[in-house]
């Protein structure tokens, strides 16, 4: 399916929710819970708190779903709310922000989703040395680089979109991806070139 036709369908379950319709808003939640779970865990680096998170960010839509427009893609506003939710959950539970991009390792986003079968012991303990050395690299990005990362890595999206999701210039956020990856690149390389 692609975004238009999705953002087509969305709207239509969206107003049928509006209208009380609890079915239409279980189909969103089902349609998008895996991704809100991840992007979660992208941001609160623990699996329980993303799942939380989850549930908190589902719970804030059904209340303030009379307040979504139609202006965006229900998936921007999903992602704002989402963001906005994990970082008031950081700040709660006074969590150390631990953000995981495995597209920066040889894994790619598919080590995301939850545990597939056990690699071998070597492979995962050096895979495990990859991803904390890109979570404390990511620890020295700004807010705004992690977010343009995250929405071209892992959520996959356009320029477009991700100017529409962030509320800025679609120059701005093809400024802001060349700064974060030249960024990350160089604390990469100064702080973990001997574990490279």
């Amino acid at each position: 399916m692609d975004r238009e036709q999705q953002r087509k369908e969305d709207d239509i379950l969206v107003r049928r929710a509006k209208e009380g319709d609890y079915k239409s808003f279980e189909a969103l939640v089902q349609k998008y819970h895996r991704q809100i779970v991840n992007v979660s865990y992208l941001i609160m680096g623990n699996r329980e708190a993303a799942e939380d998170a989850t549930q908190e960010v589902f719970i804030k839509v059904y209340n303030k779903l009379s307040l979504y427009s139609p202006d965006t893609s229900f998936f921007s506003w999903l992602y704002r709310m989402t963001i906005n939710t994990c970082i008031d959950e950081i700040r709660k539970r006074k969590m150390q922000k631990l953000i995981s991009l495995d597209f920066l390792t040889e894994e790619g986003v598919e080590s995301l989703e939850y545990p597939r079968e056990r690699e071998l012991p070597s492979t995962e303990l050096h895979n495990d040395e990859k991803k904390e050395m890109v979570n404390k690299a990511m620890q020295m990005l700004s807010k705004e680089h992690r977010e343009v990362l995250v929405l071209r890595e892992y959520v996959n999206y356009g320029y477009n979109e991700i100017a529409e999701t962030l509320g800025i210039s679609v120059q701005a956020v093809k400024s802001r991806i060349f700064r974060a990856r030249a960024e990350l690149r160089t604390i990469l390389l100064k702080h973990f070139k001997d574990e490279l």
